[in-house]
């Protein structure tokens, strides 16, 4: 397949605790297209990508990373793409039971490479569909021989975003315990509807 193209510090202001190299796969999704140009959904941000004519809005893909440079990062998709019902969200990894019938769900949305070097961090992407909170981003970054968890959670700006920022100490606490490694833990507000302007 045709190459996509991201602007690097588009992806550095949307992405910040995303370490891209290549070789390193990930998945994706086209939520709009104007042209060449479109929207790209990368690790659960829409992003501005310049994209290959085939294909469409709403087609799923996995993508490989090929070049990272100071001005763009180019990706390949490496699976031929999918497009999905728009109202048919994909089946979450784990559902959890909650009182009243309803349950919370969970996708990952990104996963380390397995042929990455022992050198590197391993990082794992989560999309957290709570009833009452909304939908909410984690990334868990671990970093090698022990360095420490990185956790960021992205929260809708108002009561989700306070929520998550009142118990962050908590959670950090309780994956230090778990891991037996030191934790730290960052909360990002993100508007209710993120949109990229194509055309700025």
């Amino acid at each position: 397949m045709d190459l996509l193209r991201v602007e690097a510090a588009l992806l550095r202001a949307q992405l910040p605790d995303l370490v891209l190299r290549p070789g390193m796969t990930l998945p994706g999704r086209v939520m709009e297209r104007h042209g060449q140009l479109g929207i790209l959904m990368l690790a659960g941000r829409p992003l501005s990508a310049e994209l290959p004519d085939e294909l469409q809005a709403g087609d799923r893909l996995r993508l490989r990373v090929e070049e990272v440079g100071a001005d763009r990062v180019v990706l390949r998709a490496v699976e031929t793409p999918a497009a999905a019902a728009p109202a048919t969200p994909p089946p979450p990894e784990l559902a959890l039971p909650l009182p009243g019938g309803r349950q919370a769900e969970v996708r990952v949305t990104e996963q380390a490479d397995e042929r990455r070097a022992e050198n590197e961090p391993a990082a794992v992407a989560l999309r957290y569909d709570s009833p009452a909170l909304g939908t909410l981003d984690l990334r868990l970054v671990q970093q090698p021989g022990g360095g420490g968890l990185q956790v960021t959670i992205g929260a809708t700006a108002g009561a989700p975003e306070d929520y998550a920022r009142a118990a962050a100490e908590e959670l950090r606490r309780a994956l230090t315990e778990a891991t037996g490694l030191g934790a730290s833990v960052r909360v990002i507000a993100r508007p209710p509807e993120p949109r990229v302007n194509v055309y700025a």
